[in-house]
């Protein structure tokens, strides 16, 4: 038997349909309900500082302007603030690779990559391991090469740390490790701001090799491209060294389990880099 109403549930064909006032209302109330649900994911927004130097395919573009596509590096930073749960997209900061260590302790920035020092200052943190030691392995790990003249013909045993005594390595300004290099006994010339001013010094018999960091050796072919097999780059590293995405301390205590997770992501993400590599393959 087809169900029916009863009396008093029946549609009353003179009740008014929801006019335009009522359904404005609804769209408002669900336009407010759809804020809160937004606003339970907070954004908690971190100044992420990096060199104003084109060294690709890593960092491109020079000064303050951030290009389009950044850099490896860049983009691999970008996924552990957005991977570690901060909310919202970082803050690029560019400022001069000497001013970073300086900016990051006063709090002008929250974050930015930094090599291995002999000691850090107290108001910047780094990830520690379970003893309190810095931890190596939260770190993004590189293996500094050395481009040579191909025309010096040096076999591809050479073993750099070794061959370099008494020879003179050229250094882009400003990198953490020319102190550990001459710690080991190189001869060390920083005085040119880039990897392109490094090689033309290289070419032209200033400097008898050209020291770069690279997570990969292959990361160089784009930027060795241009030089149609002139410089080359030795297969055995001369060491290799890691870089921390490191914080204010101030801030690193104000957010400290997201910055936890941010180092935690980078560890368990470290072939990430690879990933967002592929942008670059063409790039210079």
């Amino acid at each position: 038997m087809p169900h029916t109403l009863a009396p008093h549930h029946r549609q009353d064909p003179t009740r008014r349909r929801p006019g335009p006032l009522w359904t404005c209302a609804a769209a408002l109330t669900l336009a407010a309900i759809h804020t809160l649900a937004s606003a339970a994911t907070p954004c908690i927004p971190v100044r992420v500082g990096y060199m104003d130097q084109h060294r690709p395919p890593y960092w491109m573009g020079e000064g303050a302007e951030v290009p389009d596509p950044p850099g490896a590096a860049v983009d691999l930073m970008r996924d552990a603030v957005l991977g570690a749960g901060f909310g919202c997209p970082p803050v690029w900061v560019r400022l001069p690779i000497a001013r970073l260590r300086l900016a990051l302790a006063a709090g002008d920035i929250d974050m930015s990559p930094l090599g291995e020092l002999p000691s850090y200052p107290p108001e910047i943190a780094l990830p520690r391991d379970k003893a309190g030691n810095i931890d190596l392995d939260r770190a993004m790990h590189n293996a500094l090469i050395v481009l040579v003249r191909a025309s010096d013909k040096l076999p591809a045993s050479t073993q750099p740390m070794q061959h370099f005594k008494g020879k003179l390595l050229g250094v882009a300004q400003g990198q953490s490790y020319a102190g550990r290099l001459r710690e080991a006994g190189l001869t060390i010339d920083d005085g040119a701001r880039d990897l392109e001013r490094n090689i033309e010094k290289l070419r032209l018999g200033r400097v008898d090799g050209v020291v770069v960091a690279a997570v990969a050796p292959a990361h160089l072919k784009a930027a060795l491209a241009r030089y149609h097999g002139a410089v080359v780059q030795l297969p055995q590293p001369l060491i290799n060294t890691r870089v921390w995405l490191a914080f204010n301390d101030t801030y690193y205590r104000a957010h400290r389990e997201h910055v936890e997770a941010l180092w935690t992501w980078l560890d368990v993400n470290r072939g990430r880099l690879g990933y967002v590599m592929r942008k670059y393959r063409k790039a210079d």
